[in-house]
């Protein structure tokens, strides 16, 4: 699935850049002053690249951009937002100026190299793929898995690749010399549903989809349903819970109206009232919330 994307003018000061998200070894200091005389004559940058977690906008490509922006006292920068986690936005780092005008040092490449091979994702993915993402030689990769493997900085990589009918496929061994192998998926982000409110769906582990609005987390059930969860609803995967029967007397002390947790904000609450509503009721919830806080509604859209 690709992550939902939208363009927005940011604060520099709301953009974390602590997240292990450089691409490159060092920033370019003749490079940034090119950069903030172009700002000066009027340039346009492109959008820089950060992914929003909900809390967090990580950089992932622009570093050189907005550091030349608050070189030059300018406290906004146009970005592209794509939803996803740090871990995403990690990943995606590996990517970045294989086509740059500033071209790629040799510290650079071995920067995204090794970022891949010890990142979550990377364990899972084989040497040509990792190649393929980093925008690198296969070799290069191979090369530089055996030393870190050497040095026990990365664990012994059991993913193996089979060409069936042209198409290349990684491949992880179900255990042992010569076992047979399995597909290998990308691990997704899982939580436990820990409102009692919600008693449908109390204790079930659900798998992250996508982040919505910061708050809103849709998730897939166990039956292969899309539910959206707020995240004050949602815990550790490992959580243990109290059993139902335990929580009724304190849920029945939660308001009726409130089928959220009591520790939520007001606006989770909101938002967790409306995605319940049947939908023949949804045109008057609307109408009734134009005619009560219209001016303030209809200021400017918000993307959802």
């Amino acid at each position: 699935m690709q992550p939902e994307i939208s363009y927005i003018e940011i604060s520099i000061h709301d953009i974390r850049r602590d997240g292990g998200t450089q691409p490159r070894a060092e920033l370019d200091e003749n490079h940034i002053e090119d950069l903030v005389f172009a700002l000066t004559q009027g340039a346009m940058f492109d959008a820089i690249l950060l992914y929003f977690d909900g809390i967090n906008y990580w950089l992932t490509d622009g570093f050189h951009r907005l550091a030349a922006t608050i070189r030059r006292g300018i406290d906004k920068i146009k970005a592209e937002v794509r939803q996803g986690t740090q871990q995403d936005a990690q990943w995606h780092s590996f990517t970045v100026n294989q086509h740059h005008s500033l071209k790629r040092s040799n510290a650079d490449k071995q920067r995204a190299i090794i970022g891949a091979l010890k990142h979550p994702y990377g364990h899972l993915k084989s040497n040509k793929e990792i190649a393929r993402h980093c925008g690198v030689s296969e070799i290069s990769i191979k090369n530089w898995r055996q030393k870190l493997e050497d040095t026990n900085e990365i664990e012994k990589s059991d993913v193996k690749e089979v060409v069936r009918n042209g198409v290349t496929y990684p491949l992880r061994a179900a255990g042992g010399s010569g076992a047979a192998y399995k597909h290998v998926e990308q691990e997704k982000q899982r939580f436990k549903v820990t409102a009692p409110d919600i008693p449908e769906h109390y204790g079930q582990e659900v798998e992250l989809v996508e982040v919505k609005s910061g708050d809103l987390y849709q998730c897939k059930l166990p039956n292969g349903k899309i539910y959206p969860f707020a995240k004050s609803e949602l815990g550790d995967v490992n959580q243990a819970l109290p059993a139902q029967r335990e929580l009724v007397k304190a849920v029945e002390l939660v308001p009726a109206t409130i089928p959220l947790s009591v520790d939520a904000t007001g606006r989770q609450r909101l938002i967790s009232l409306i995605l319940r509503l049947p939908e023949d009721s949804l045109k008057r919830a609307e109408e009734l919330l134009i005619a009560e806080f219209g001016e303030m509604l209809l200021k400017e859209p918000i993307g959802i």
